[in-house]
């Protein structure tokens, strides 16, 4: 037990670091998987650009959660695209729910969570 909760803390390091070398949301672990948490909190759901950079934001929160070597064998290839389809199909959700609030309500500190699974 205590040492999959080493291994599991030395995971979220080693992908902070790496989030951090990229300049992209930070990555925490939660419940063994590691997630970023992409800030919108500066954006304007209302409008195309606020959105697009939202959108972007989360491809690259879960580009970096997923996608480690681009000369893998094909097997973690595939296991890195269905990570990202499946991290993206999450976020997408809760990016329509938060476009949903922006368009009542202006949205001060919103944030997603794009999990790695």
């Amino acid at each position: 037990m205590q040492t999959q909760r080493i291994v599991i803390a030395l995971a979220g390091i080693a992908l902070a670091a790496g989030q951090a070398r990229a300049q992209n949301s930070p990555v925490i672990v939660e419940g063994g998987i590691p997630t970023a948490v992409v800030s919108y909190a500066d954006l304007d759901l209302t409008s195309a650009a606020g959105r697009l950079t939202l959108d972007r934001r989360v491809d690259r929160a879960a580009s970096g959660l997923c996608f480690e070597d681009r000369r893998a064998p094909v097997e973690e290839l595939i296991a890195q695209h269905h990570c990202y389809s499946a991290a993206m199909s999450r976020a997408r959700i809760d990016i329509q729910q938060a476009v949903a609030r922006a368009s009542s309500q202006l949205a001060l500190q919103g944030s997603i969570k794009v999990a790695a699974r």
